[in-house]
């Protein structure tokens, strides 16, 4: 339901996953900073899982991560 109600056509719950074992690499690939933070998944997720808040996480760390790159150059 989250992937159907996802205004971006993103997919939160692999999002959530990638998020919730740190793979920021991943994350980072799959352009999880595309997302526009709106919860439409978070509201419709029928086990309430707190999507949202781990694409947040993710977000964070993505960014942190791109910084330290750009960083080095």
């Amino acid at each position: 339901k989250c992937v159907a109600a996802c205004p971006m056509g993103l997919e939160p719950f692999l999002y959530e996953k990638l998020s919730e074992k740190g793979r920021w690499d991943e994350l980072d690939a799959l352009n999880v900073t595309d997302c526009i933070e709106c919860g439409c998944c978070s509201y419709t997720c029928p086990s309430a899982r707190p999507l949202l808040d781990y694409i947040r996480l993710a977000k964070a760390n993505v960014g942190r991560i791109r910084r330290e790159r750009a960083a080095k150059k």
